[in-house]
Protein backbone atom coordinates (compact mmCIF):
# COMPACT_ATOMS: atom_id res chain seq x y z
CA UNK A 1 0.00 0.00 0.00
CA UNK A 2 1.37 3.41 -0.99
CA UNK A 3 0.96 5.68 2.03
CA UNK A 4 1.78 8.75 -0.10
CA UNK A 5 4.23 10.09 2.47
CA UNK A 6 7.07 10.77 0.04
CA UNK A 7 8.34 14.36 0.38
CA UNK A 8 5.93 15.08 3.26
CA UNK A 9 7.46 17.31 5.93
CA UNK A 10 7.37 15.50 9.26
CA UNK A 11 8.34 16.82 12.69
CA UNK A 12 8.93 14.19 15.38
CA UNK A 13 9.49 14.82 19.09
CA UNK A 14 11.06 12.18 21.31
CA UNK A 15 13.00 10.99 18.29
CA UNK A 16 15.80 9.37 20.29
CA UNK A 17 13.53 7.02 22.26
CA UNK A 18 12.98 3.46 21.07
CA UNK A 19 9.54 4.14 19.57
CA UNK A 20 10.61 7.54 18.26
CA UNK A 21 13.64 5.96 16.59
CA UNK A 22 11.46 3.35 14.90
CA UNK A 23 9.01 6.04 13.75
CA UNK A 24 11.85 8.10 12.27
CA UNK A 25 13.20 5.12 10.33
CA UNK A 26 9.72 4.22 9.07
CA UNK A 27 9.05 7.74 7.76
CA UNK A 28 12.51 7.86 6.18
CA UNK A 29 11.84 4.59 4.38
CA UNK A 30 8.65 6.14 2.96
CA UNK A 31 10.64 9.10 1.61
CA UNK A 32 9.44 11.76 4.05
CA UNK A 33 11.55 14.78 4.96
CA UNK A 34 12.26 14.79 8.69
CA UNK A 35 12.86 17.24 11.51
CA UNK A 36 13.88 15.23 14.58
CA UNK A 37 13.73 16.71 18.09
CA UNK A 38 15.41 15.24 21.17
CA UNK A 39 17.30 16.44 24.22
CA UNK A 40 20.65 14.68 23.71
CA UNK A 41 22.92 15.71 20.80
CA UNK A 42 24.71 12.35 20.83
CA UNK A 43 21.43 10.47 20.43
CA UNK A 44 20.38 12.77 17.59
CA UNK A 45 23.69 12.21 15.81
CA UNK A 46 23.31 8.44 16.07
CA UNK A 47 19.72 8.59 14.84
CA UNK A 48 20.71 10.83 11.93
CA UNK A 49 23.32 8.29 10.85
CA UNK A 50 20.78 5.49 11.13
CA UNK A 51 18.25 7.37 8.99
CA UNK A 52 20.87 8.11 6.33
CA UNK A 53 21.78 4.41 6.33
CA UNK A 54 18.27 3.65 5.04
CA UNK A 55 19.12 5.62 1.89
CA UNK A 56 17.12 8.67 2.97
CA UNK A 57 18.34 12.25 2.98
CA UNK A 58 19.90 13.52 6.19
CA UNK A 59 17.17 14.79 8.53
CA UNK A 60 17.11 18.15 10.24
CA UNK A 61 18.06 17.52 13.88
CA UNK A 62 17.20 19.96 16.65
CA UNK A 63 18.30 19.69 20.27
CA UNK A 64 15.25 20.63 22.34
CA UNK A 65 14.10 20.28 25.94
CA UNK A 66 10.30 20.28 25.87
CA UNK A 67 10.18 21.39 29.51
CA UNK A 68 10.90 24.89 28.20
CA UNK A 69 8.08 26.61 26.32
CA UNK A 70 10.54 29.04 24.73
CA UNK A 71 12.82 26.24 23.53
CA UNK A 72 9.85 24.28 22.19
CA UNK A 73 8.47 27.28 20.31
CA UNK A 74 11.91 28.02 18.83
CA UNK A 75 12.47 24.41 17.75
CA UNK A 76 9.10 24.16 16.01
CA UNK A 77 9.61 27.53 14.32
CA UNK A 78 13.03 26.43 13.06
CA UNK A 79 11.61 23.17 11.73
CA UNK A 80 8.74 24.92 9.94
CA UNK A 81 11.11 27.46 8.41
CA UNK A 82 13.70 24.89 7.30
CA UNK A 83 11.19 22.36 5.96
CA UNK A 84 8.80 24.91 4.50
CA UNK A 85 5.70 23.42 6.15
CA UNK A 86 4.59 20.97 8.83
CA UNK A 87 2.55 18.34 7.02
CA UNK A 88 2.77 15.84 9.88
CA UNK A 89 3.62 16.29 13.56
CA UNK A 90 4.24 13.23 15.73
CA UNK A 91 4.57 13.57 19.50
CA UNK A 92 6.52 10.65 20.95
CA UNK A 93 8.37 12.31 23.82
CA UNK A 94 8.12 11.45 27.49
CA UNK A 95 8.40 8.29 29.53
CA UNK A 96 6.83 8.37 33.00
CA UNK A 97 8.25 6.40 35.91
CA UNK A 98 6.23 4.17 38.21
CA UNK A 99 6.16 3.25 41.86
CA UNK A 100 3.87 2.64 44.80
CA UNK A 101 1.30 5.44 44.82
CA UNK A 102 1.78 6.58 48.43
CA UNK A 103 5.55 6.68 47.95
CA UNK A 104 5.43 9.03 44.93
CA UNK A 105 5.84 12.59 46.21
CA UNK A 106 4.78 15.84 44.56
CA UNK A 107 8.19 16.39 42.96
CA UNK A 108 8.06 12.97 41.30
CA UNK A 109 4.53 13.62 40.04
CA UNK A 110 5.69 16.96 38.63
CA UNK A 111 8.62 15.31 36.83
CA UNK A 112 6.41 12.60 35.37
CA UNK A 113 3.66 14.93 34.15
CA UNK A 114 6.22 17.42 32.87
CA UNK A 115 7.93 14.76 30.78
CA UNK A 116 4.90 13.64 28.81
CA UNK A 117 1.72 15.63 29.39
CA UNK A 118 3.09 19.17 29.56
CA UNK A 119 5.69 18.43 26.90
CA UNK A 120 2.82 17.36 24.66
CA UNK A 121 0.80 20.48 25.49
CA UNK A 122 3.74 22.75 24.66
CA UNK A 123 4.41 20.86 21.42
CA UNK A 124 0.81 21.18 20.28
CA UNK A 125 0.76 24.90 21.04
CA UNK A 126 3.99 25.34 19.10
CA UNK A 127 2.82 23.34 16.07
CA UNK A 128 -0.66 24.73 15.61
CA UNK A 129 0.02 28.29 14.38
CA UNK A 130 1.88 26.89 11.36
CA UNK A 131 -0.65 24.14 10.69
CA UNK A 132 -3.66 26.44 11.05
CA UNK A 133 -2.06 28.95 8.68
CA UNK A 134 -1.53 26.25 6.05
CA UNK A 135 -5.05 24.88 6.70
CA UNK A 136 -3.85 21.30 6.56
CA UNK A 137 -1.93 18.76 8.57
CA UNK A 138 -2.01 15.56 10.55
CA UNK A 139 -0.99 15.15 14.19
CA UNK A 140 -0.30 11.80 15.83
CA UNK A 141 0.19 11.56 19.60
CA UNK A 142 1.90 8.51 21.11
CA UNK A 143 0.14 7.99 24.46
CA UNK A 144 -0.31 4.54 26.02
CA UNK A 145 -2.91 1.91 26.84
CA UNK A 146 -2.63 2.77 30.55
CA UNK A 147 -4.94 5.68 29.70
CA UNK A 148 -7.68 3.05 29.40
CA UNK A 149 -6.43 0.42 31.85
CA UNK A 150 -4.18 1.94 34.54
CA UNK A 151 -1.65 -0.32 36.24
CA UNK A 152 -1.46 0.38 40.02
CA UNK A 153 2.34 0.75 40.00
CA UNK A 154 2.39 2.97 36.87
CA UNK A 155 -0.17 5.63 37.74
CA UNK A 156 1.85 8.75 36.79
CA UNK A 157 2.10 7.46 33.22
CA UNK A 158 -1.58 6.54 33.19
CA UNK A 159 -2.59 10.04 34.27
CA UNK A 160 -0.34 11.65 31.64
CA UNK A 161 -1.67 9.37 28.91
CA UNK A 162 -5.29 10.01 29.87
CA UNK A 163 -4.61 13.74 29.68
CA UNK A 164 -3.14 13.39 26.20
CA UNK A 165 -6.16 11.40 25.00
CA UNK A 166 -8.48 14.09 26.35
CA UNK A 167 -6.48 16.68 24.41
CA UNK A 168 -6.76 14.64 21.21
CA UNK A 169 -10.51 14.24 21.57
CA UNK A 170 -11.13 17.89 22.41
CA UNK A 171 -8.76 19.34 19.82
CA UNK A 172 -10.29 17.23 17.04
CA UNK A 173 -13.40 19.43 17.28
CA UNK A 174 -11.34 22.61 17.33
CA UNK A 175 -8.97 21.71 14.51
CA UNK A 176 -11.28 19.96 12.06
CA UNK A 177 -12.55 23.20 10.47
CA UNK A 178 -8.91 24.15 9.83
CA UNK A 179 -8.26 20.96 7.86
CA UNK A 180 -6.19 19.38 10.63
CA UNK A 181 -6.70 15.83 11.88
CA UNK A 182 -5.38 14.68 15.26
CA UNK A 183 -5.28 11.09 16.48
CA UNK A 184 -3.43 9.01 19.05
CA UNK A 185 -1.95 5.57 19.38
CA UNK A 186 -2.02 3.76 22.72
CA UNK A 187 0.77 1.18 22.78
CA UNK A 188 0.74 -1.55 25.36
CA UNK A 189 4.06 -2.85 26.71
CA UNK A 190 6.81 -2.72 24.09
CA UNK A 191 9.90 -4.91 24.21
CA UNK A 192 12.71 -2.46 25.00
CA UNK A 193 15.69 -1.90 27.33
CA UNK A 194 13.46 0.31 29.49
CA UNK A 195 10.89 -2.48 29.77
CA UNK A 196 13.60 -4.96 30.74
CA UNK A 197 14.80 -2.56 33.43
CA UNK A 198 11.25 -2.14 34.78
CA UNK A 199 10.81 -5.90 34.96
CA UNK A 200 14.18 -6.30 36.71
CA UNK A 201 13.15 -3.67 39.27
CA UNK A 202 9.80 -5.40 39.84
CA UNK A 203 11.49 -8.79 40.17
CA UNK A 204 13.99 -7.49 42.72
CA UNK A 205 11.25 -5.73 44.69
CA UNK A 206 8.99 -8.79 44.82
CA UNK A 207 11.71 -11.42 45.17
CA UNK A 208 10.81 -13.24 41.95
CA UNK A 209 12.44 -13.91 38.60
CA UNK A 210 12.26 -11.45 35.71
CA UNK A 211 10.26 -14.03 33.76
CA UNK A 212 7.73 -14.27 36.59
CA UNK A 213 7.45 -10.47 36.77
CA UNK A 214 6.73 -10.29 33.04
CA UNK A 215 4.40 -13.29 32.88
CA UNK A 216 1.16 -11.46 33.85
CA UNK A 217 1.67 -8.94 31.04
CA UNK A 218 2.29 -11.68 28.49
CA UNK A 219 -0.75 -13.61 29.72
CA UNK A 220 -3.01 -10.57 29.28
CA UNK A 221 -2.16 -10.32 25.60
CA UNK A 222 -4.37 -12.35 23.28
CA UNK A 223 -1.25 -12.72 21.11
CA UNK A 224 0.85 -13.78 24.12
CA UNK A 225 3.71 -11.40 23.38
CA UNK A 226 4.77 -7.79 23.67
CA UNK A 227 4.72 -5.39 20.73
CA UNK A 228 7.82 -4.18 18.94
CA UNK A 229 8.61 -0.52 18.35
CA UNK A 230 8.47 -1.14 14.60
CA UNK A 231 4.88 -2.36 14.89
CA UNK A 232 3.88 0.81 16.73
CA UNK A 233 5.60 2.90 14.06
CA UNK A 234 3.53 1.35 11.27
CA UNK A 235 0.29 2.41 12.96
CA UNK A 236 1.66 5.93 13.40
CA UNK A 237 2.42 6.07 9.67
CA UNK A 238 -1.13 5.01 8.85
CA UNK A 239 -2.59 7.87 10.91
CA UNK A 240 -0.13 10.26 9.26
CA UNK A 241 -1.12 9.19 5.77
CA UNK A 242 -3.96 10.06 3.42
CA UNK A 243 -5.29 6.54 4.01
CA UNK A 244 -6.63 7.85 7.33
CA UNK A 245 -8.15 10.94 5.72
CA UNK A 246 -11.50 10.73 7.52
CA UNK A 247 -10.17 9.79 10.96
CA UNK A 248 -9.77 12.36 13.72
CA UNK A 249 -10.19 12.35 17.50
CA UNK A 250 -9.45 8.62 17.53
CA UNK A 251 -7.20 6.72 19.94
CA UNK A 252 -6.06 3.34 18.60
CA UNK A 253 -5.00 0.83 21.25
CA UNK A 254 -2.13 -1.39 20.11
CA UNK A 255 -1.73 -3.93 22.89
CA UNK A 256 -2.28 -7.35 21.34
CA UNK A 257 -5.77 -7.55 22.80
CA UNK A 258 -4.71 -6.98 26.41
CA UNK A 259 -7.68 -4.74 27.22
CA UNK A 260 -10.77 -6.95 27.19
CA UNK A 261 -13.54 -4.33 27.22
CA UNK A 262 -15.66 -3.66 24.13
Amino acid sequence: MNLQLKDKNVLLTGASGLIGHAIARAFATEGARLALLARRPSALAALCADVVATGAAAPLTIECDLSSAAATDAAFATAAQQLGSLDVVVLAAGAAQGGVFWEIDDAAWQRNLEAKLFGGIRSLRAALPTMIAQRAGRIVVVAGNSARQPEPRMLPGAVANAGLIALVRGLAEELGPHGIAINAVNPGPVRSPRWEQMMQTAATRDGISVEAAEAPFIAKSALRRLATAEEIAQHVLFFASSRAAHLTGTALTIDGGSIKSV
